[in-house]
């Protein structure tokens, strides 16, 4: 081997090994400690039902508990990516984006609002199989940075290009609903904010990535919420 090759005895790259590290390794670590929280918190729900509406708490741990288990997997095994936008900016405003709608409901809230507790609950649970169905779709495609590793049209992405994005959003706004204060509620405004901003970047990524066929994807398929009238056609 050549002194100062970037190369390793079996040929694997320096890019390689960081790829590994920080693109799949860190991120699968990061997740996991939800993952087990929510298996924790799911185990405790199954023991404290005790009237119908504990069931839908139950779902909803089970969705997060799925949720979080996806992300695993699918950042440990994910394709090599097609095309990226590694601009300061975008890499910033997607990873604080991100930790923004983890963080929020941490931050001090303003008081529980026991008639809005069903309503937030029924949005989180419906939030929640949205964007897991979308992973699911999505499968070894998942990035947070906007990147392009292969077309994805089938399933929820027939009905909006972007479910997972949509179906965070309204999880975050779900779960803070009910105890959202003046904090919780900027944070979950932030993250919105970013999710938009990430549909836009995200797009362009993928235009460059399949000039041929994203365009004419993007023409039928609204960007944001799916088209009533085309999901019950």
């Amino acid at each position: 081997m050549m002194a100062g090759s970037v190369e390793d005895p079996v040929g694997r790259t320096r890019q390689y090994w960081r790829e590994l590290v920080f693109s799949r390794l860190i991120p699968a670590l990061f997740f996991s400690v939800f993952l087990a929280r929510y298996l924790l918190t799911l185990w405790d729900s199954l023991h404290t039902v005790r009237q119908p509406s504990d069931y839908l708490f139950v779902i909803q741990q089970f969705l997060a508990l799925a949720y979080f288990t996806m992300l695993v997997v699918l950042y440990s095994t994910r394709l090599p990516a097609r095309g990226t936008d590694h601009r300061f900016a975008v890499v910033f405003i997607a990873f604080t984006g991100t930790f923004s709608a983890i963080g929020a409901s941490f931050l001090p809230g303003g008081g529980r609002h026991d008639w809005l507790v069903l309503p937030a609950d029924i949005l989180a649970t419906a939030g929640l199989a949205y964007a897991v169905w979308g992973l699911a779709y999505l499968r070894r495609s998942f990035s947070i940075i906007p990147e392009a590793r292969r077309l994805v049209t089938g399933g929820p992405y027939a009905f909006s290009r972007h479910p997972v994005y949509l179906g965070e959003i309204v999880t975050a706004i779900g779960i803070n609903l009910a105890t959202a204060g003046l904090a919780s509620a900027l944070a979950v405004l932030y993250f919105v904010i970013c999710e938009v901003l990430r549909m836009g970047w995200e797009e362009g990524v993928l235009e460059r990535a399949f000039p041929n066929e994203y365009p004419a994807y993007a023409k039928r398929v609204p960007r944001y919420a799916p088209n009533p009238l085309k999901v019950l056609s």
